[in-house]
């Protein structure tokens, strides 16, 4: 009877703790993908590399190629995603970023509006760490085989009925947003980034 006894307690100690990992790391887990950010700008700052000096100053003739696909790409986050065309939302779904139709491109100048999930489906989606942007840091979008850098110039939170951030504009400037707070789409949260006017 006491083995009996002393065997449950074991057995009930065993999931106890089993309990207590799964619940510690349902609670850290959403944040483990800010924590490697985190680690890797250190990184980074420890081999005297600067995150907002990625954007060349000027044309080079030794420049790698330009990616075949649009593409945007934000050093400070490491994404590096491409930007899909399409009328639905819906291409949203497995990731990635998308630009709003209706909304203008980087080579024709105004307002290219640029949206992305925090989250989808399927877990942590590309515009996870969005809120990280600072002002000045570097945004690159590749669009139909050319580069166009910009520099971050605003950080801010509207409500969803804020239309105007998609608005036409008589300025070029990127536009990107997504929900916020995380899991939660009470707010949209926006960057707006203009062009690095670059002097031969």
């Amino acid at each position: 009877m006491q083995k009996h006894n002393f065997g449950l307690r074991q057995f009930n100690h065993l999931l106890t703790g089993i309990v207590i990992l799964l619940a510690v790391y349902i609670l850290v887990a959403p944040f483990l993908p800010r924590a490697a950010l985190y680690a890797a700008r250190a990184t980074d700052k420890k081999h005297g590399y600067a995150y907002q000096n990625r954007v060349r100053p000027q044309p080079s003739s030794t420049a790698k190629p330009v990616p075949s696909d649009n593409r945007l790409v934000i050093p400070s986050l490491e994404l590096n995603q491409p930007i899909s065309e399409s009328k639905s939302i819906s291409v949203l779904n497995n990731g990635g970023t998308w630009r709003r139709p209706k909304t203008s491109t980087p080579d024709k100048g105004g307002n290219t509006v640029i949206i992305g999930h925090r989250y989808t489906y399927k877990g942590l989606s590309t515009f996870y760490n969005l809120d990280q942007l600072k002002y000045d840091d570097v945004i690159i979008i590749y669009w139909q085989g050319k580069e166009h850098d910009y520099r971050v110039r605003e950080n801010k939170v509207v409500p969803p009925s804020t239309v105007s951030i998609e608005a036409p504009s008589d300025d070029p400037r990127l536009t990107l947003y997504t929900c916020t707070p995380l899991w939660n789409a009470k707010s949209r949260l926006v960057i707006v980034a203009e062009p690095v006017i670059i002097t031969p």
